[in-house]
């Protein structure tokens, strides 16, 4: 086991008081370091950064970030739930750490997949065939993985193959269905 145990504070967004949800940090007892290259390759989605020695990704609307000595935990009800997802992921850490003699460490950087990059890579026509009123719109839900890509007809067309299979892949590495 790499990860032991950790204390929680839970804190409000920094931008936004009037928020109904919060944020957690926790304060690890164990530089968990070693297991981030696994996790890179376990955990679709991820963003992560060698250099930095921090790994990001989404699961459940909740953004999380693992650093050495600290992981946080954004879009959480209450400390409850802060507990139960601060949980799921010691033991992801940990499941990772004592199964990587049988995993590849990854050390590549992801890319995020940002409502920015989604937009630059769809048509722009603000068609209105997705049901959003602009491609801005699709753009945001599709980030959030709250709308399907299959519905923005003019991506595929023959005019935009490449931005197309570049925003199919960037989707499928992040774990978009």
């Amino acid at each position: 086991m790499l990860l032991k145990s950790y204390t929680i504070r839970i804190v409000p967004p920094e931008h936004n008081s009037l928020a109904h949800t919060v944020n957690a940090i926790a304060e690890l007892s164990d530089d968990i370091s070693e297991a981030l290259p696994y996790l890179n390759t376990v955990v679709k989605g991820c963003c992560y950064h060698p250099e930095a020695r921090v790994l990001g990704f989404v699961k459940d609307d909740k953004r999380i970030t693992l650093y050495p000595r600290q992981i946080i935990v954004t879009n959480l009800k209450d400390e409850r739930e802060a507990r139960k997802v601060l949980e799921s992921v010691k033991q992801l850490i940990n499941g990772a750490y004592v199964r990587r003699g049988a995993i590849d460490p990854s050390y590549l950087m992801g890319d995020e997949v940002t409502v920015l990059t989604v937009y630059r890579l769809l048509p722009g026509t603000n068609c209105q065939e997705c049901g959003e009123p602009t491609c801005l719109h699709f753009a945001i839900k599709l980030a959030k993985r709250k709308a399907d890509v299959n519905d923005c007809a003019p991506l595929f067309s023959e005019e935009h193959n490449d931005s197309r299979e570049k925003l199919l892949s960037m989707l499928a590495a992040e774990g978009h269905v």
